[in-house]
């Protein structure tokens, strides 16, 4: 039985497979480097690895069931408010992966990380909603607009 590129992009497992199958691999050569610049052992690094792999873990499930619900025509502030959570919750689990890394790596004082993760989500989550909320209802009017029909409100 052979899957279809557009049936294999329908099904969440095959997005979860290669994607996060793909972003370790990519993510292990900056561990490894780390790992000899730091003289780290590979149980030190784990932890850190594993914290940053989340936002991917976290990420790529959203993009795929965003893109589904771009299928089922949603209104556009809808869509694009969706996109903007998404970010935030993404940018969330990336401003917590760098900091509990930072912190097990020995890169950040554990007494000022708590003050860091706020100031940073505090910045990061507005920033990433508002980017992507505005982004999303520039694309769909311009791809409204390119094909000949109203740009939406």
């Amino acid at each position: 039985m052979k899957l279809s590129i557009s049936r294999s992009q329908d099904s969440i497992w095959v997005w979860l497979f290669w994607g996060l199958s793909t972003y370790l691999v990519l993510e292990l050569g900056p561990f490894l480097l780390f790992g000899l610049a730091l003289k780290k052992t590979a149980a030190e690094l784990a932890g850190p690895y594993l914290a940053c792999a989340m936002p991917a873990a976290i990420f790529i499930p959203l993009v795929w069931w965003l893109w589904q619900r771009e299928k089922q025509n949603p209104s556009p502030k809808r869509l694009a408010r969706e996109w903007g959570v998404s970010v935030a919750l993404w940018g969330v689990a990336v401003v917590v992966a760098v900091i509990y890394s930072g912190v097990k790596l020995g890169f950040m004082d554990p007494k000022y990380a708590f003050g860091g993760l706020v100031v940073s989500l505090l910045l990061c989550v507005p920033i990433g909603y508002f980017a992507l909320y505005h982004m999303t209802l520039t694309r769909i009017s311009s791809r409204a607009a390119g094909e000949g029909g109203t740009c939406p409100k």
